[in-house]
């Protein structure tokens, strides 16, 4: 157990729901006592964030100026590592992280790294279409000796429409058609399901056997990042 713990600066708003759920979860997996055990957090849920997927798919708005003005606001507030629980906006980290002096703790090397460990070598994604088309997600698996399984476009437009509807606040609506997406046939070509997006984290309360979430194996990277011996 950690006997001090770094502040942490949560960018949040990414969406909202997520990172809400991600903080929570964070909490949850702390090796703690006591309330007085717990970490020091901020979450700054900004939304003036253009969205990413918007930018990374359309040509929208670059959502940087906004990234790294919430980043440095966070390490003027005391933040000593930064953590961005959202894998569409790993594609805009490396302009955040020269927007401040203190770390912003990757997430991609972290998923890669706690999926290999747990044995997993064909992961079945359910990412977004920006996490997809940006592929950081899909080289740190690769880098890593994982072999990624994807849905067939049908499949991932039905996962875009679930993030879609996270965002717009009807996350009760959409739990049941999440779920029919976990046994789908695409799923059966992996050796486990990955929930590969912090929008649709709360979406499945149980894991099916085997499964993952990369909000909880990035929570568990933060922590150790966050911890002092």
């Amino acid at each position: 157990m950690p006997t001090g713990w770094k502040r942490i600066g949560i960018v949040g708003g990414l969406g909202p729901l997520a990172c809400a759920y991600f903080y929570a979860r964070l909490v949850e997996l702390t090796q703690a006592d006591s309330d007085s055990g717990h970490p020091e957090v901020m979450l700054l849920s900004s939304p003036d964030v253009p969205s990413r997927l918007a930018h990374l798919l359309e040509g929208g708005p670059s959502p940087v100026p906004e990234l790294q003005r919430v980043a440095r606001r966070l390490e003027r507030a005391g933040a000593e590592v930064i953590a961005v629980p959202s894998l569409t906006t790993q594609a805009f980290l490396d302009e955040m992280a020269a927007a401040v002096a203190i770390p912003v703790i990757g997430m991609l090397t972290a998923v890669a790294g706690q999926l290999r460990t747990a044995g997993v070598r064909r992961p079945a994604l359910a990412v977004t279409g920006g996490t997809r088309r940006a592929g950081r997600l899909h080289q740190a698996l690769t880098a890593a000796g994982l072999d990624p399984v994807y849905p067939d476009e049908q499949g991932q437009a039905r996962i875009q429409e679930c993030v879609r509807l996270v965002k717009a606040g009807r996350s009760g609506t959409v739990r049941a058609q999440f779920r029919s997406l976990v046994s789908a046939s695409w799923t059966a070509s992996g050796d486990a399901f990955v929930i590969g997006c912090t929008d649709l984290s709360p979406l499945l309360s149980d894991l099916p056997p085997g499964g993952h979430d990369v909000g909880d194996l990035y929570a568990r990277a933060v922590l150790a990042e966050a911890a002092t011996p």
